[in-house]
């Protein structure tokens, strides 16, 4: 009597289902209007007066434009990670594993960096709102405004520049999904990256985005990998 043993599936073995792949569009799709409702739900003024500063933050509907746009952030940075997950479970990325790899990376970086954003986004109107402090000087508020700047325009965009020329690569090398968005991604993270370098991130958002429906077109047109 002969014995037989089956080993077990491997997690790189299991293709992604078609219910996945929908998810995986539907987050990437989604990852683009969180990352428009971040920068669109608050307009805090560019070079107000102290007094003016101090007005606009203690009109209620302001602060809470910096919650909307905190918790718009943090949906971006779970986003992301599914988007990347799914992208990391197709086989044919194992023909670039070097390249995968780094846009896993990359994309932890942008989930870890965008909650950073989205805590700082919602700082102020936390704090007034949620545990019923006192506004704070306008020194602070001009603080986390400037700090607020330079998460999303310096290290967000520059952490989300290199995942997508990261993911551009994989889809070039592996033929993953349409070779057309790998070009497209490759376009989107010069400018992007270009931009950061010349600390005009933030107004490249737009690009970001683009490329964000872009992709979720390639996943949803690529059932199998």
């Amino acid at each position: 009597m002969t014995a037989t043993t089956t080993a077990p599936t491997s997690y790189v073995d299991l293709a992604p289902s078609s219910a996945a792949r929908k998810v995986a569009a539907g987050a990437s799709a989604l990852f683009g209007v969180a990352l428009f409702m971040t920068v669109a739900s608050i307009d805090v003024p560019h070079r107000a007066t102290d007094a003016e500063l101090v007005r606009w933050w203690q009109q209620s509907g302001n602060r809470m434009s910096g919650i909307v746009s905190g918790l718009s952030a943090i949906c971006a940075a779970v986003l992301i990670t599914v988007v990347l997950n799914y992208l990391g479970r197709l086989r044919a990325t194992e023909r670039a594993p070097q390249w995968t790899a780094f846009a896993r990376s990359m994309g932890a970086a942008v989930a870890a960096v965008w909650l950073v954003t989205g805590a700082a986004r919602a700082t102020i109107s936390r704090l007034v709102d949620v545990i019923d402090e006192p506004l704070p000087g306008v020194d602070v508020l001009r603080f986390a405004t400037a700090l607020n700047y330079a998460l999303l325009g310096l290290a967000g965009m520059g952490v989300l520049g290199l995942a997508i020329l990261a993911v551009s690569v994989v889809v070039l090398r592996t033929d993953v999904l349409g070779r057309w968005v790998g070009y497209v991604g490759m376009g989107c993270a010069v400018v992007i990256l270009g931009a950061t370098l010349a600390q005009y991130g933030a107004y490249v958002t737009l690009v970001a985005i683009a490329w964000a429906f872009c992709l979720a077109v390639a996943i949803w047109r690529q059932p199998q990998d």
